[in-house]
Formats: structure tokens, sequence, C-alpha cells
């Protein structure tokens, strides 16, 4: 099995004026995870600008690791939204935006375009895993940690106690989505990024009695502030919270995401 793996578009659908549906069916014998939960991340290889057909051999050579600006094709961390026939094909979600290099892909990609998926990775990779002891769960995202939040409502358990906080760019960037768990929504329209209204709006909400989890997605500042506000404000134990920056405002290209600090 190869470091970057080849996987080619089968199908390209709009859900909302910000969010591009892409179904990918995997190339040759390897296989997406089947196991994978949640926020799974997936890291996508895409072609150079005006390309239709991802560089993999530059991952899978005996350079690969090594960035060289001049060279690198382009590559980015998303999440897996849905996993179908054992792997053999899967959904990612793109957010449009301005001047993004995976964001101007998925807009143009058609059937038969193909990407590179990163499958070095020995298991599936997830940031959302709440306490077995959890009573309710709060889920808090911005347009980017959608699909995420998505994917983990709709793989609750029946009556799972959740409260889904969801900032979008639009009305219409609403999404439904299908859940055995009792979710209370709020959606709340903004710009995100540095004027993110989240931190705002978790620091307004009150959050049930017992034990619990909360789990935010969105630009890193804003993830940072959260993560303050539910220590500082909602009195929550480092290990009954988890925030993760999936980017930062203002800068442009890979960025890693942020995981849990001290």
């Amino acid at each position: 099995m190869a470091f970057c793996e080849p996987a080619e578009v089968v199908s390209v659908a709009r859900l909302t004026p910000s969010m591009i549906r892409v179904r990918l069916r995997a190339q040759g014998q390897w296989r997406w995870f089947d196991d994978g939960r949640g926020d799974e991340r997936i890291d996508l290889a895409f072609p150079h600008p005006g390309e239709t057909v991802a560089d993999i051999s530059y991952f899978n050579d005996e350079h690969a690791g090594i960035v060289r600006e001049d060279q690198s094709p382009p590559w980015r961390h998303y999440t897996a939204r849905a996993v179908f026939n054992g792997g053999t094909e899967f959904d990612v979600d793109f957010v449009e935006h301005d001047g993004g290099v995976a964001s101007a892909w998925a807009k143009a990609a058609e059937p038969g375009h193909v990407l590179g998926v990163f499958r070095g990775a020995a298991q599936s990779r997830a940031y959302h895993m709440p306490p077995e002891d959890s009573e309710w769960q709060l889920l808090v995202a911005d347009a980017t940690g959608l699909p995420g939040l998505a994917r983990i409502v709709e793989e609750l358990p029946a009556g799972a106690r959740v409260q889904a906080v969801v900032e979008v760019p639009s009305e219409s960037d609403r999404q439904h989505i299908d859940t055995r768990g009792q979710v209370t929504w709020t959606w709340i329209v903004g710009e995100g990024g540095a004027q993110s209204v989240l931190p705002e709006a978790v620091e307004e909400i009150s959050l049930p009695e017992g034990p619990g989890y909360a789990w935010v997605a969105c630009e890193a500042a804003a993830s940072r502030r959260i993560r303050s506000i539910l220590r500082r404000v909602h009195a929550q134990p480092r290990a009954r919270h988890r925030a993760v920056g999936y980017w930062t405002a203002g800068v442009a290209g890979h960025v890693e995401q942020e995981k849990e600090r001290p």
C-alpha cells in the first residue's frame, strides 16, 4: 500500500450555497477506513491549478515529507463525511470560499477527476471522544466543522442529549441532519473567523447538570476562546471538552489542526 493513494470523483452535489459534497471512489485495491467515527480526519492531495489529476507520485517517492514550495502539490485536512461499501467510496464536504485551493477545486470538480488520499495511518483518526459516563454533549462548529458535527449527530445512539450550535454564512446554509438523538439546534448566521460569534453563543448557553462533554471545531482563535469559556464560565474539566482549530484566519494553505492543550 502506498502512502498516498488515488481516488476518483464519482459525483458532485451542492448541498447549500456554501457547501459542496464530493463522492470519491478508491482507485485500485486500497480502501478507506470503514470503522471510523464522527469527525474522522482525511487528508487530501489536490491537483495543481489547471490540472484534474493530483500528482500522488510526489508523496510516494524518496522525497516524501520534504516540502518544496515550488513543486509540492497542495494538500489539506478534511473530514470523511460518510463512508460506503467497505471503504470503497466516501463523501467529503467542501466549504466554498474565496481564495482557497480546495474550494476552487471542488467548484470545478467533475466525475473522473482524481485526488490523492493519504492512507499511511494504521487506523482512523478522530477528535470526538466523549467519556462513557457523559449524560449530555455540546457540539459547536463553524461551516468547516459542520461536516464532522453532522456525522457525529447522525451516529448518536438513540436518546442521546445534545445541544448543537452551528455558525453558517447564510440562512440557506442550514442543513437537515437525521439523528436518533435528542438534538436541540441553534443555527447562527455569521462571518466566522475573527468575527465569529460562536464564543459569545457558548458563553450565554445553559449547560445541563451532570457529567457532559463539549466538542468544538472552528477557526483556531475562536476555538481557543471557546475552550477558555468552557473552563472559566462553565467550569468544565479539561477531560470533558475538546476544542480543535480547523483553520486559522488570515493564513492560506495547510495549517496543522490545533489539538487540546493544558
